[in-house]
């Protein structure tokens, strides 16, 4: 990016002004993070006392998790991007209330997920008892096929196929 009007807005309501970000994911967390190379506002660099932080154009480095980053408009010409904690990635009220939102949804996500491995296995238990069902069945009525077989007495369509039976 070059200078121009690039501002990522922090949750509790300063401004820096983005030179350059960068989207990558941490392999060894697994986790995805966004790389910002910020002009801090003079506020921000009286708050937060960063000015051994940057270098002599008063760049300095940032990095936030990227569930805590939202790109609001993202281009070329203009960018404005909503950062959920402070410049130094601390809570702010914006931060907190996002992630009790979050924290709300991901447990409804893993209870959602439980409810969907429930029901995987109740449909994985009842096929294999409609299978047993169906094997006990076949079962009994070979067991009275026999019987009858054996008492000598025969059902009518092996009868007709026999062809005992003058049509």
């Amino acid at each position: 990016m070059q200078y121009g009007d690039h501002w990522a807005y922090f949750g509790d309501g300063n401004a820096a002004l983005i030179i350059d970000s960068k989207e990558y994911v941490n392999k060894r967390e697994g986790k995805k993070y966004v790389r910002f190379i910020f002009k801090p506002s003079k506020r921000i660099e009286q708050v937060y006392d960063i000015g051994e932080e940057q270098d002599d154009n008063g760049f300095i480095v940032r990095t936030y998790p990227w569930n805590e980053t939202t790109f609001l408009e993202r281009g070329v010409s203009r960018t404005r991007c909503w950062i959920y904690t402070d410049f130094n990635n601390g809570p702010t009220p914006a931060s907190r209330r996002y992630k009790d939102l979050n924290e709300a949804l991901n447990d409804t996500e893993r209870l959602l997920r439980s409810n969907e491995a429930a029901k995987n296995r109740a449909y994985q238990e009842l096929n294999i008892a409609r299978e047993q069902m169906k094997l006990s069945v076949r079962t009994q009525t070979d067991i009275i096929k026999e019987i009858a077989k054996a008492r000598g007495r025969v059902d009518s369509d092996e009868e007709e196929m026999s062809g005992d039976n003058p049509v």
